[in-house]
């Protein structure tokens, strides 16, 4: 999805892209040409921390954020190890903690700021085997939440996404193992979607399934 949500921005041609991957070489080279692209695995806190900082600097401030990253793992609860739990939460939800703690000094200093979180559908149901992402992705979803409260008042807006399944290389799949389910470019058309409104409109939520499912 993260590829997805960056060639719509950046065929949009408005913005200045900056995107942390961990695998920038599976970039399509037509895409890399218009990134300023960052490798960083983001389940290494102190290497994020070192290139989230960096990204900040060498942006001179981050207007929108769009926080996409996030894996699974899916198993009992007395089955899953503590370092699965440990590596699930550090990507999504650790990470997009630094992420809007770094860039939200910036939002408030010009008074304005977009973050934007892709959460899932299971950041409100959860389901047998999935104690472990539907905690990171409830607590995201929470998380986002709260920030929005302290932001009360002001034109920096946090919205979540939340999408059924899509058919991309999570879980071990790849694309067309799920020919019915929502493809990436459905979830990057509700990123586009939110920051296409105005500075009085704040779109809090949006969840997202296929039709076909």
């Amino acid at each position: 999805m993260g590829k997805a949500i960056a060639r719509k921005l950046v065929n949009q041609g408005q913005y200045t892209v900056y995107a942390i991957t961990k695998n920038p070489q599976d970039v399509a080279p037509d895409l890399t040409a218009n990134l300023n692209l960052y490798s960083c695995d983001l389940t290494d806190i102190s290497l994020s921390i070192e290139t989230i900082l960096q990204v900040v600097r060498e942006s001179k401030g981050i207007d929108i954020l769009i926080n996409n990253a996030g894996i699974g793992k899916f198993a009992l609860a007395e089955d899953l190890e503590l370092d699965h739990w440990n590596r699930v939460l550090t990507l999504n939800l650790t990470i997009p903690f630094l992420l809007t703690k770094y860039v939200l000094p910036h939002m408030k200093r010009q008074n304005f700021g977009r973050l934007i979180h892709i959460t899932s559908d299971a950041d409100h149901i959860g389901f047998a085997e999935g104690s472990l992402y539907c905690a990171s992705k409830f607590g995201l979803r929470g998380f986002a939440d709260s920030v929005r409260q302290e932001l009360k008042g002001t034109p920096i807006t946090v919205t979540t996404i939340g999408p059924g399944r899509v058919d991309t290389f999570f879980n071990g799949k790849k694309p067309g193992d799920r020919p019915i389910s929502l493809n990436a470019d459905d979830v990057a058309d509700q990123v586009m979607h939110v920051l296409s409104q105005g500075q009085r409109c704040e779109i809090e939520r949006i969840y997202l399934k296929s039709t076909f499912e």
